[in-house]
């Protein structure tokens, strides 16, 4: 028996969302699912062209989005971006912060200006993007849902070479707790996601040389990578109805990868 209230649980129709660095892999999969419930996407990506392909790519299925472009890192570009979703798609439901980078430089040669980087736009960008997001939705009385992109790499490093990327994400992990608890009288959720590994093109490269190790022995439960629709599917049900009683957790998915 299929039932029009599951259905409404999961549905987005009249919402707005905005999802950062959503020019491909996770983000653009992100901005795909949520257009398909009937949210209204804003698309930001620093690659403008990139942005401008997804949102081109909702609409010719017959959804609503904008491309957006800007340096994710910046709390100019959360100020801008939120107030065009507003002003062009009619509010800020929702807003997904998927920017980051992901550099391989052993610990001791980490030079300054590379830490600087991954910082400011993995955590740094993570911090003023929730804070303006908060401060746009409490402002409009409506409430809202925050999600944050964290990485099964924030709970124990597993591979060498990422040290600052694993530092960053977590913290967005602490990020997330912190700012839950502080929005949560306005009525806007803050949770976050821990994807393992996820082929897109970005870790292709590694999974074609096997940098990554082989996912039949570390993925106890399928035997593969992870896949972007099935981060963006956890996260639909985190921005929508079903997921009303939760704030202020991380979501792992990662196939089983942390149990071993």
């Amino acid at each position: 028996m299929k039932s029009d209230a599951i259905a409404k649980k999961f549905g987005l129709d009249g919402k707005v969302a905005v999802v950062t660095g959503a020019g491909a892999g996770i983000g653009r999969a992100v901005c795909l699912c949520l257009a398909e419930a009937g949210a209204s996407i804003g698309v930001q990506d620093l690659d403008e062209k990139k942005a401008a392909a997804v949102a081109a790519e909702i609409e010719s299925a017959g959804g609503k989005a904008i491309a957006m472009s800007g340096d994710a890192s910046h709390a100019s570009t959360y100020d801008a971006i939120y107030q065009r979703a507003i002003d062009e798609l009619g509010g800020l439901d929702i807003t997904v912060n998927n920017a980051g980078i992901y550099p391989f430089t052993d610990f001791l040669e980490i030079p300054e200006r590379e830490l600087d980087k991954v910082f400011d736009l993995n955590l740094r960008g993570s911090f003023v993007a929730t804070q303006r997001a908060g401060a746009f939705m409490s402002r409009r009385g409506h409430g809202g849902r925050i999600i944050n992109i964290a990485s099964v790499q924030g709970f124990r490093p597993t591979a060498p070479g990422v040290s600052a990327y694993n530092v960053t994400k977590a913290g967005v992990m602490m990020l997330t707790k912190s700012a839950a608890l502080e929005l949560a009288p306005s009525g806007i959720s803050v949770n976050c996601v821990a994807p393992g590994v996820i082929q897109t093109q970005g870790t292709q490269p590694l999974i074609d040389q096997q940098a990554l190790g082989d996912p039949t022995e570390l993925v106890p439960f399928t035997g593969r990578w992870g896949r972007p629709e099935e981060v963006a599917d956890t996260i639909l049900f985190l921005v929508g109805p079903a997921a009303s009683y939760i704030t202020g957790e991380t979501i792992v998915i990662d196939g089983g990868y942390l149990l071993k």
